[in-house]
């Protein structure tokens, strides 16, 4: 009998998600944090303009400058998807989800933690996916938290499901 992906889907929902997915979940979200740092320096180049006599031109921060902004960006957006949703922008496409030991949501203390170290590594952390027998990134073993495949958005907390 041939399962459908449907079926397949369906069955992997809530598993921890393997390295590609990982992987390439880490690379959608390294893609978002650098163009949201391309938008923040020519929206500050475009205020800089209509303020002063000064043609409009691309802001250059500078490597270290550069560095930071990317730095506070990228906490900035994991840690609050994280703690959200549990969905940054790439991790969403794939349909993957960060979620504490126990299942739920993962807190706003783990996140941040979670994004202060995957940033500055650049997300290498995965790489210890491929030895891990529980799909299980750095970051999951210091901050106690899982990737998850999790194509469903999570269902509103009401009263039935507490």
């Amino acid at each position: 009998m041939k399962v459908s992906r449907h079926e397949h889907a369906r069955d992997v929902q809530g598993r921890r998600a393997g390295f590609v997915s990982q992987a390439v979940g880490v690379v959608l979200d390294a893609g978002v944090i650098f163009l949201i740092d391309a938008a923040a320096l020519a929206v500050f180049g475009f205020v800089r303009f209509l303020l002063t006599n000064r043609d409009f031109e691309m802001p250059q921060a500078g490597p270290v400058g550069n560095l930071v902004l990317v730095f506070v960006i990228g906490v900035a957006v994991l840690s609050s998807a994280w703690s959200g949703s549990g969905r940054a922008p790439g991790m969403a496409l794939l349909g993957l989800r960060v979620v504490g030991r126990d299942g739920e949501r993962l807190s706003s203390r783990r996140a941040f933690w979670r994004a202060v170290l995957a940033v500055p590594t650049l997300g290498l952390g995965v790489l210890w996916v491929l030895v891990s027998r529980k799909n299980k990134s750095i970051y999951d073993i210091v901050c106690g938290s899982a990737v998850v495949y999790a194509w469903r958005p999570a269902l509103p907390e009401t009263r039935q499901n507490r």
